[in-house]
């Protein structure tokens, strides 16, 4: 098991019994990188952060992944829980006689879905039954439908995301996040930072994995002694293994903590990069604020024999 497995095992389970909250966040602790790096484009707003010593918290609506802080459902899964899942309401419309006879059936059903609309059904004529039945299983299946995307999209508003990475020689993310090297990354030294502060405490690595998070053992548990209410945080850190090559890092606002994108404080930035193609403008612009802070400032340069980058310091 690597240190990530045992920190999501520690900090996630299902149950909330087997949580050790405090040995996890020890364990990220010792295994965060000693810096972390933010691509900026160099603009009004980016400056600005510089300036303040601050970062934005995004809503992930903006990110370009769309699976990004979005966990799946399978509802059909859920079947098996639908008197524990029904709407109160629903519940106090029926007779106890017929919840029983419900649950009954359904724990013996191959289909519980089919087994619950044929216990409805039961006095309907059944030259009328079989339409109706079917018309139920695809207006179950549209809501099923309905609740997982509102579901995920409730969710997902309730994260406030910045994103940072292990690496500032990425020609990818010089080119995606930094406006085709033009615009400037700027190292944190983050393992300076006091692990009770928020930036410490709620960063988070990303895990890559070839599914999306599922969400369904965690709706299984709704209801029950020793529900993890943490577990749904994991749709914020899990993304496709395809953006692996960002080794990325994140601080993470979840379940609605923050009610609206937002700028958060950070420690004095380490270091400053400027990208290989930044203007004349932007990079005195630059220059001058790291200088004015106290600020090591460097330049990214590419090598002419290998494609890598190397940095070298400005002298102002």
């Amino acid at each position: 098991m690597n240190w990530i497995d045992d920190f999501v095992a520690k900090l996630f389970p299902l149950d909330v019994s087997q949580q050790n909250m405090e040995a996890a966040f020890l364990l990220k602790y010792q295994n965060i990188p000693n810096t972390l790096f933010k691509y900026r484009e160099a603009n009004d707003y980016s400056i600005k952060n510089l300036v303040d010593d601050t970062v934005w918290l995004a809503d992930p609506a903006t990110f370009n992944d769309p699976y990004d802080c979005h966990h799946f459902i399978n509802y059909e899964k859920l079947s098996n829980n639908f008197l524990r899942l029904m709407p109160q309401e629903l519940r106090d419309r029926l007779p106890q006689d017929k919840l029983d006879e419900i649950e009954n059936s359904i724990s013996l059903a191959e289909d519980p879905n089919s087994a619950i609309i044929d216990i409805l059904l039961r006095d309907v004529a059944p030259e009328k039954a079989a339409a109706m039945k079917a018309a139920l299983l695809g207006a179950m299946s549209a809501m099923f439908e309905k609740m997982g995307a509102d579901g995920a999209n409730r969710m997902k508003d309730g994260f406030k995301v910045c994103s940072f990475s292990e690496r500032v020689d990425s020609t990818l993310m010089w080119s995606h996040y930094a406006n085709y090297h033009k615009g400037f990354c700027i190292e944190y030294a983050i393992k300076s930072v006091r692990p009770d502060d928020y930036v410490s405490r709620f960063m988070y690595p990303v895990i890559y994995s070839e599914h999306p998070f599922d969400a369904t053992p965690n709706m299984l548990q709704v209801g029950k002694t020793g529900f993890n209410n943490l577990y749904l945080n994991l749709a914020g850190l899990i993304k496709s293994i395809d953006w692996g090559y960002e080794k990325e890092w994140r601080l993470i606002f979840a379940n609605g903590v923050l009610d609206k994108a937002q700028s958060w404080r950070m420690p004095l930035p380490k270091s400053v990069y400027l990208g290989s193609h930044i203007s004349p403008d932007d990079q005195t612009r630059l220059t001058d604020i790291c200088v004015s802070k106290g600020i090591s400032i460097f330049k990214m340069h590419h090598s002419r024999g290998a494609f890598v980058m190397e940095a070298r310091p400005i002298v102002a």
